[in-house]
């Protein structure tokens, strides 16, 4: 009940300056619609929603264009968070002959209708924000964003993800690097398998 009023007290003076300008202040129950409207889960929540649960993933990967492909394998679990609005994701495995562990959370933004996913690992210091659109209904995401390569010193690098729904057991992560150059390429692709 408290929460119902802080957002109900927060709705109220967010939308007092926004509407005192053209002197049309909507009622505290037309505010309120409005906001459980933009919080409810929707379709887009219902897809991501599918990926909760236990998998195993390979990712292949390449430094570079035209080099020799790596592999890398491990467990991911997934978990539908914040009342079926958001999926939070950690990933354990092997990398490069190193331990890998990463974290995640993925979400739809019904106001912006935006896919959105933010990624950290025990790889950087720092945080991925990326946000992406489907036109499949949630099948298929992508995300151009940028990211840096503290190693080059390049910060705002060009990239792009591409999320893929293959079934209710398989999914695929790819990631491209050099994106919109002649150079651009494959950097990775994680496949994860659903454990039985």
């Amino acid at each position: 009940m408290r929460f119902k009023l802080f957002v109900l007290a927060m709705l109220t003076t967010c939308c007092a300056m926004a509407f005192a300008q053209e002197g049309q202040m909507p009622s505290e129950e037309e505010m309120m619609k409005k906001w459980m409207e933009f919080a409810s889960p929707k379709a887009e929540h219902e897809m991501l929603n599918k990926m909760a649960g236990e998998w195993d993933y390979k990712m292949t990967f390449w430094m570079g264009p035209n080099q020799p492909p790596q592999e890398a394998t491990g467990t991911c679990v997934d978990k539908v968070i914040n009342g079926g609005r958001a999926v939070s994701s950690t990933m354990n495995g092997q990398m490069m002959g190193m331990p890998y562990e990463g974290f995640g959370v993925s979400g739809y933004d019904n106001f912006n209708k935006v896919y959105w996913t933010t990624w950290t690992d025990n790889m950087t210091t720092g945080m991925m924000y990326m946000e992406g659109t489907s036109t499949d209904g949630g099948k298929t995401v992508v995300y151009n964003t940028t990211m840096d390569e503290p190693v080059m010193d390049v910060k705002d690098k060009p990239v792009r993800f591409v999320s893929k729904w293959i079934s209710d057991d398989e999914h695929v992560l790819e990631s491209w690097d050099e994106v919109g150059t002649p150079h651009e390429f494959k950097a990775f692709e994680i496949k994860y398998t659903r454990k039985k």
